[in-house]
């Protein structure tokens, strides 16, 4: 790696903990690099960028460590604590990866997605929700669209939930608008939605809505919850999540048949 090492910051980052305590622990058994390599059955260079901060430690390497090294779990419960950590700095991350994605994935639950959504239509959202800085809130949806004025917008893939578009926010003005604005997307070549009708039953999709995030060669997912949701960086997770998506879009109407459905949709508000 070029340039300057970056510092790691163990006491407010836990996956640079979790390298400083492999570094430690390596160092108190006189173990190289390549000993651990064939703990977890990876490449060498592998553990040095974990070390560096370059990498980060997955659960399932540090499990195979704690075992080999009896250490008590230690590095498998630092991962496993930074992956159910929620805070802010989750959303700065998805901020950057939604920011710099080329491509992107959305399965939509209960809303019309932040990237699909009318300024009036997000400003009921929130004022339905509760919010009390309602207008800051409606900026920041409006900010984050403007990812698709880029000179090359995203690919955004769209799966989304039939009571999405038919549970009505704000007046029925305001959602008919919003359906329109969709149906829009829908039609531009860069955006592809299909809906998974009520028809469709039980499905993996009923756990949560997700999205994820093509950023170079790295997918990165970002789960919705109730608060802050969660970013996800173990590749491991990340390949279910891929196909978590393709078994949803199993699913899922075509996209000339979503179409159809959007505009049916849309007709009942009128």
């Amino acid at each position: 790696m070029s340039g300057t090492p970056r510092r790691l910051d163990p006491d407010h980052d836990m996956y640079d903990w979790a390298a400083v305590e492999l570094h430690r622990l390596r160092k108190e058994r006189n173990a190289g690099h390549r000993e651990i390599a064939d703990i977890i059955g990876r490449d060498r260079s592998l553990i040095s960028k974990i070390e560096a901060g370059e990498c980060r430690l997955q659960e399932d390497a540090a499990d195979r460590i704690d075992r080999a090294w009896t250490t008590g779990g230690l590095l498998g419960r630092i991962i496993r604590w930074a992956k159910s950590r929620h805070s802010s700095e989750w959303r700065e991350e998805r901020a950057a990866s939604e920011s710099t994605a080329g491509q992107i994935r959305i399965w939509a639950l209960g809303w019309i997605p932040v990237l699909a959504q009318t300024e009036d239509y997000a400003r009921a959202v929130f004022v339905e929700g509760g919010r009390q800085d309602v207008e800051q809130a409606v900026r920041a949806v409006m900010e984050r669209q403007k990812i698709l004025e880029r000179d090359h917008p995203p690919l955004v893939w769209l799966l989304i939930d039939q009571d999405a578009l038919e549970h009505q926010v704000g007046s029925r003005d305001v959602h008919r608008a919003q359906l329109a604005r969709l149906l829009e997307l829908a039609e531009s070549p860069e955006w592809t939605v299909r809906i998974v009708r009520r028809s469709a039953g039980g499905h993996v999709g009923r756990d949560g809505a997700f999205e994820l995030y093509r950023v170079g060669n790295e997918d990165i997912p970002y789960t919705e919850t109730l608060g802050p949701g969660r970013l996800v960086r173990d590749a491991s997770e990340t390949a279910q999540y891929e196909v978590w998506f393709r078994r949803i879009g199993d699913v899922a109407e075509s996209k000339h048949a979503s179409l159809a459905l959007i505009r049916e949709i849309m007709e009942g508000f009128r």
